[in-house]
């Protein structure tokens, strides 16, 4: 069957050839192994093919159009604008090219010139230039328009798989997650080598299932094309996440041979530099992006980073505050944010930067920290001690979304633009995250089933029911929610919701069940490892926790002193003293105003005998942060006695 459809393609490829006036042999001959080649998706082979052809007849018109579909496939608009333009000087019409040309303008990133084109398509072109025009409004952001040209596209080449796969982009834009993997298996079932549609279905399924389910979508279309930029670029970063760095590296190097000075392969790269710790290194590598990145939210928070670890505090709060002014419930932007502040001098920044996060009650660990130093720095060292004696013990994830406090102008604003528009999702979510910030369950829980009925296949909808749900105490509730965007997406957020729900309703297996799922998928997640090795500690296996902080110390470094405090307290739980010791040291080192740290190196100091009286005093200096402490006050008292 095989060899019978080769020669059938060789005969309609033959057949090609004579139409276009070209006789056997020489240019001729090279269009035809182009045509062959482009048909069995190897659009390089087929590039350098109708570079002798062309060479050899530079007039050709057919020559020149082929090329321009052989840049199309290699996304190079430039390359097929020049082909197209060149077409067209030598006879070929606006009409029969306008969709080919709409296409080679929209990848140059001019939305309105492709969708100029698009409508000058001829008849014949139509479904494919109504493809294009859809792209391009959705490049643009105008979601209904996008769907309605894809609509119109759909009515007249409803087996074309890439316009399957430009619908799977938009449903998943516009957080239709369910609608989105449908769209995208469509696309692969009608073309199970298009290459475009196998790396969004990784993508789709990294956010549904997990790191290591995606890594055979992105094996698979790199099978087909080991070059292509787009699949390697998501299987590096799926690869680092995976803690396969050696491999991702590998993977960047492809995509620069394939793209020479591609941005997206030096911003991975200094990722690469900057989970080793060589920050100089990263921020040379990000630096080779030359700002084509800085406008995306992971760039920016990489890029506030590396400046921040690479002493210019300053540099990384600028970065950070854009980044923060896009997504304001960023958490991770607003703790570096925070830090950078308080470094560069600015303590009442730091304490405005991370007030919203601080005065919940599952505030993390570290943004407890450094608010508390920022009061500190302040002069308040009655706020201080309060801060740093809440981070004696690392918080789950939070259920609530971040939000700012709202005035009650912005409030009303956002409750008009709800109310005027029942039906779109984005003003919906707005409000009940607004809502939710203000401790208003009721109402939001309301709008939150109102809105998962009308989208029930959006994860954000599940999550926002569960997050009302928990606020309002049905715990229960909330994890039936989370498990529902679970099935949808199995994202970090989710994730972290779903165990603290499960963990708050007393069911502690299903909790642990969840982590452990989430992290089977994802084992470099920093987050869930801390999840995880907290439960370890506060369950007394020791052991376990101790090789998952230690996982993570190898990742992260020996910056966090509550993991270094929870570190030396698991150790010294085995026997181990002389590794506990240090480890207490440097934590207290690096926070010696937390309750925690002086209360673990007290201790050991203490019951080890290395130094009895100085054990008690940070044991008292550990009791007056934290009064309430019943743990820190029995060692106290134990000393004591």
């Amino acid at each position: 069957m095989r060899a019978r459809a080769a020669i059938l393609a060789g005969l309609l490829v033959a057949a090609s050839a004579c139409s276009n006036g070209l006789p056997p042999g020489g240019a001729g001959d090279a269009f035809r192994r182009a045509e062959q080649a482009l048909a069995a998706g190897e659009p390089r082979t087929a590039r350098i093919e109708l570079l002798n052809a062309i060479k050899a007849q530079p007039s050709n018109r057919a020559f020149r159009l082929l090329q321009a579909r052989v840049y199309l496939r290699l996304r190079d608009g430039g390359g097929a604008q020049a082909e197209l333009d060149r077409a067209r000087k030598l006879g070929a019409s606006e009409a029969e090219t306008a969709h080919l040309m709409a296409q080679a303008l929209l990848l140059q990133g001019d939305a309105q010139g492709a969708l100029r084109e698009a409508a000058k398509a001829a008849p014949e072109n139509s479904g494919y230039a109504e493809r294009i025009a859809g792209q391009a409004y959705h490049a643009l952001g105008d979601f209904a328009r996008a769907g309605a040209a894809f609509d119109r596209a759909l009515a007249l080449t409803p087996r074309d798989a890439d316009l399957w796969t430009e619908m799977a982009r938009l449903r998943q834009s516009n957080g239709e997650t369910a609608g989105a993997l449908g769209a995208a298996d469509r696309a692969v079932a009608l073309d199970p080598h298009n290459v475009g549609a196998l790396a969004l279905r990784g993508i789709l399924t990294r956010n549904q299932y997990g790191l290591a389910a995606a890594m055979p979508w992105f094996d698979r279309a790199l099978e087909l094309d080991p070059a292509n930029v787009d699949a390697l670029i998501e299987r590096a970063s799926t690869l680092g996440d995976l803690g396969r760095t050696t491999a991702m590296l590998a993977d960047t190097r492809a995509i620069l041979a394939a793209s020479p000075g591609n941005p997206s392969a030096y911003y991975l790269q200094a990722v690469i530099a900057a989970r080793a710790g060589r920050y100089d290194l990263a921020r040379s590598l990000y630096r080779r992006t030359g700002g084509a990145l800085d406008g995306k939210p992971s760039a920016m928070l990489l890029a506030g980073a590396i400046e921040l670890q690479s002493g210019a505090p300053a540099q990384a709060a600028k970065r950070l505050q854009r980044l923060l002014q896009l997504q304001p419930a960023n958490l991770k932007a607003r703790r570096l944010l925070g830090s950078a502040l308080l470094r560069s001098g600015d303590p009442a920044g730091a304490v405005r930067t991370l007030s919203p996060l601080a005065e919940r009650d599952d505030a993390d660990a570290y943004t407890l920290t450094v608010i508390g130093k920022a009061y500190a720095k302040l002069g308040d060292r009655r706020a201080a001690s309060q801060y740093l004696a809440r981070a004696v013990l690392p918080r789950p994830a939070a259920t609530a979304p971040l939000s700012d406090p709202l005035s009650e102008g912005e409030m009303a604003a956002l409750r008009r633009d709800a109310d005027a528009h029942p039906d779109a999702a984005a003003p919906q979510v707005l409000y009940i995250r607004a809502l939710l910030g203000r401790g208003l369950g009721g109402e939001a829980l309301a709008r939150a089933r109102r809105l998962l009925a009308a989208n029930p296949g959006a994860p954000d909808a599940h999550v926002l029911v569960g997050d009302a749900l928990a606020i309002s105490g049905d715990y229960r509730g909330a994890a039936g929610a989370y498990r529902g965007a679970a099935n949808l997406a199995f994202t970090e957020p989710v994730a972290l919701r779903l165990v603290e729900a499960l963990r708050n309703s007393g069911d502690t297996r299903g909790a642990a069940q969840a982590l452990g799922l989430f992290l089977a998928q994802n084992p470099q997640n920093v987050p869930a490892q801390l999840l995880a090795a907290n439960a370890y500690l506060q369950a007394r296996q020791w052991e376990r926790a101790i090789r998952l902080y230690e996982r993570v110390r190898a990742r992260i470094g020996n910056g966090d002193s509550t993991l270094l405090n929870n570190l030396a307290w698991a150790y010294a739980q085995t026997g181990d003293i002389e590794t506990a010791l240090p480890l207490a040291r440097h934590a207290y080192a690096l926070d010696p105003r937390n309750p925690a740290t002086a209360d673990t190196l007290g201790w050991l100091l203490f019951r080890s005998g290395k130094d009895k009286p100085q054990g008690l005093m940070l044991l008292q200096q550990a009791a007056r942060g934290a009064p309430s402490d019943s743990d820190i006050l029995a060692h106290l008292q134990a000393a004591k006695g």
